[in-house]
């Protein structure tokens, strides 16, 4: 397991110097949000907001489609409008079923996008879709096994490209060392986690955003001087490495926090929060156990595929906990300057 723990770090060095010269992405998990609210019978207000991590001019156009719909209030169509913007649209009949599509200018940075359509009566409809999607039929109605669609794959695709998240779980995987002590390592931080995104998503308990993001960059910063200690010979016996399970289910509590936050930015349909709540929380644990399960399947190839590894293994070992450190270092200081 020793060397598995090393060639997991290697794995990663490269990733982590990657996320270093490009923090903003590190865990800029909120989608495009679009809403479509119908304001008479056959009129209609589109509005957006996108998430600013985009060049000026490079957000995308949000059109509404439908050859019987038509912008009403003088905008033009097919050009990107800003990262906040709305438009007016007039449509020949009433309740058409129309599309929404995003243009982007040149190609989409993996940003999903949630659609959000308020019919003059009944609840909301909510439709949350994947990067590689850029036009959206709008449905009228929105069954169960939608709802667990949606926010399963919202939950893979949050834990998948939220960086900072899997290096945590990358650490806790280096510090566990043994098969037995790794499944009971991860299996507390999901417990932990699973209670404060279901507090945070219900209401019944917060933290303020920028303050929950700062802790999760300091989680790993910590873990981070654990390992390298312990590679010294200096932490043997530190509270981390005699029970990693308790550190996981304190840091897994923390983590939960940060996972709510994309939720609340997605919304909760109102007939089906705790359906929506479940499914999300099912979305993390498969995208965890997907990358898990990546880094162990990439540790079997490469002991047998390439012996310099395991000869340099400590150099490497080294070469990534360092720069797991200076990442989660760099994102400790960002963030602070955001909570200051």
């Amino acid at each position: 397991m020793r060397l598995a723990v090393n060639l997991i770090a290697g794995f990663f060095a490269f990733l982590t110097v990657t996320v270093f010269v490009t923090p903003a992405f590190s865990d800029e998990a909120r989608p495009v949000y679009v809403e479509i609210a119908q304001q008479a019978e056959t009129e209609y207000l589109l509005k957006w907001k996108i998430p600013p991590v985009m060049p000026a001019g490079q957000e995308p156009a949000v059109e509404l489609r439908h050859q019987g719909c038509g912008l009403s209030d003088g905008s033009v169509g097919g050009r990107p409008a800003g990262l906040v913007g709305k438009k007016r649209y007039s449509c020949s009949q009433p309740n058409p079923t129309f599309s929404i599509e995003l243009i982007y200018p040149r190609s989409n940075p993996a940003l999903t996008s949630l659609i959000v359509y308020k019919p003059l009566d009944g609840e909301p409809l909510q439709i949350f879709s994947g990067p590689e999607k850029t036009l959206v039929e709008l449905p009228l109605a929105s069954s169960a096994s939608a709802v667990a669609k949606q926010y399963t794959v919202a939950g893979i695709e949050h834990i998948l490209i939220g960086t900072d998240h899997l290096l945590f779980v990358l650490c806790l995987m280096m510090i566990a060392g043994t098969f037995k002590r790794l499944v009971l390592t991860v299996t507390g931080f999901t417990l932990a986690h699973s209670v404060t995104l279901s507090l945070a998503t219900l209401d019944i308990f917060r933290l303020p955003t920028e303050l929950v993001e700062l802790l999760i960059a300091l989680s790993i910063l910590l873990l981070a001087v654990e390992i390298v200690k312990h590679r010294r010979g200096g932490s043997a016996e530190s509270f981390t490495w005699r029970y990693p399970v308790s550190v996981s289910v304190v840091f897994g509590l923390l983590h939960g926090f940060g996972f709510a936050v994309v939720l609340q930015e997605l919304g909760l349909p109102g007939s089906m929060k705790v359906q929506a709540l479940l499914f999300f929380n099912i979305g993390v644990e498969l995208g965890q156990l997907a990358f898990i399960a990546a880094v162990l399947l990439l540790v079997f190839i490469a002991t047998r595929l390439v012996p310099l590894i395991g000869r340099h293994q400590v150099r490497v070992g080294d070469i990534a906990v360092y720069a797991i450190g200076v990442c989660s270092a760099y994102w400790l200081i960002e963030r602070a300057g955001a909570v200051l």
